[in-house]
């Protein structure tokens, strides 16, 4: 569910800080200028009184010193902002049906399972020598009784790495690229596109990336005075200016037991064959967006796209964030799934109403039925 407000902004707070800021700057100013008043007379006096001239020339560095570290105060704790702390949990459903096969279930309203559906299956598709090698892999650890985590922990760090690219595409797209105009993400900021060879190595080398994208087609639309940095464990998007976002991934997996809600809430729907074998893992990353030079207005676009980011990543992959807003999904969808349901009714009585209408249609079905079957016997007779 998108939010038109973005929980993650500081540009509220960076702005209030600019206020503060200046009315620092103002009282500094005005202390400067009453010291430097008050060291020319000193220095006078000092003239008059025969001391040495370097002593009015230091309290006149001392003025000026006074100034420039109330600047670089300001700048300090007034010129940067952090965001909050954003964690998400990312939960994927790995099956292993009975025919040797392998896939990702998607039959749940959780969204990046039916994306990474595809990606996985255009990775390992059927028939090739990648699939054979995991499902002989997984029979070998089922079989030795390890952990799968052992097994799936590379390709579900690349997997899940691919799903959080893909929500970086999506949003560039619908915030700086040609979709903005349909979305409420605009952010007054010039767009630079990436090629997937222009990605850092890591992205770059995604197997799951290279199996579900053309490389000579697939772009990334990034700010412009922006770099994408990556190691395997830990991206960050740089502004040469105004700071950056930084995503770290936690190598750590999680294994789904049978009791608990993320198991529950992927695997309801499935109608498992007898043999076959599913596990429910999940990983986390955290993502933190750093501001700087925020007594500039013209930081405030970045700014706005780099919590904007924060904000889209929860939205679309937190399982979190998902269980919260179900509820909402399901009000918002009653009225178009079951119909508008009057003032005064309920669904009980809508859905008593409608069994009714259906069994006056199968009962007039079955007289047309009778009545057609009597025409007949009576053709025949006068026949």
């Amino acid at each position: 569910m998108r939010r038109r407000r973005n929980p993650y902004s500081c540009i509220e707070k960076v702005r209030g800080s600019r206020q503060e800021a200046l009315a620092l700057i103002l009282i500094t100013v005005a202390i400067g200028l009453l010291m430097g008043l008050l060291t020319d007379g000193l220095a006078a006096w000092l003239r008059e009184a025969l001391l040495p001239l370097w002593w009015g020339i230091l309290l006149g560095l001392s003025g000026l010193a006074v100034v420039v570290l109330t600047v670089v105060a300001t700048q300090r704790f007034f010129g940067r902002a952090e965001s909050q702390r954003l964690r998400i949990d990312i939960w994927l459903p790995y099956h292993f049906p009975k025919s040797g096969a392998a896939t990702i279930e998607q039959e749940t309203p959780y969204r990046p399972p039916r994306t990474a559906r595809r990606v996985f299956m255009r990775r390992y598709r059927a028939g090739t020598p990648e699939l054979t090698r995991l499902v002989k892999a997984y029979g070998d650890v089922r079989t030795a009784g390890q952990d799968f985590r052992k097994l799936i922990a590379e390709d579900h760090m690349a997997l899940t790495q691919c799903l959080a690219l893909y929500a970086l595409h999506r949003y560039g797209n619908e915030s700086i690229g040609s979709e903005v105009v349909y979305k409420w993400g605009d952010v007054s900021l010039q767009s630079t596109p990436v090629s997937m060879d222009g990605l850092p190595a890591p992205l770059r080398d995604n197997a799951f990336l290279r199996a579900d994208q053309r490389p000579d087609q697939w772009r990334l639309l990034l700010p412009q005075n922006t770099k994408l940095e990556a190691t395997e464990l830990g991206w960050t998007i740089r502004h040469r200016r105004y700071g950056r976002v930084a995503i770290r991934w936690l190598p750590e997996l999680l294994v789904a037991g049978r009791n608990t809600v993320p198991y529950h809430a992927l695997t309801r729907y499935l109608r498992l064959p007898d043999g076959s074998r599913i596990h429910v893992i999940g990983s986390r990353f955290e993502a933190r967006a750093y501001l700087r030079r925020t007594l500039l207005p013209a930081s405030e676009p970045f700014h706005e796209w780099a919590t904007g980011l924060l904000a889209r990543l929860e939205e679309v992959l937190d399982f979190g964030y998902h269980i919260a807003t179900r509820p909402d999904h399901i009000i918002r969808g009653l009225e178009w799934k079951i119909g508008w349901v009057p003032d005064g009714t309920c669904i009980v009585e809508m859905l008593q109403a409608i069994e009714g209408r259906l069994e006056q249609l199968e009962m007039a079905a079955a007289r047309a039925s009778v009545h057609k079957t009597g025409e007949e016997a009576a053709a025949d007779l006068a026949g």
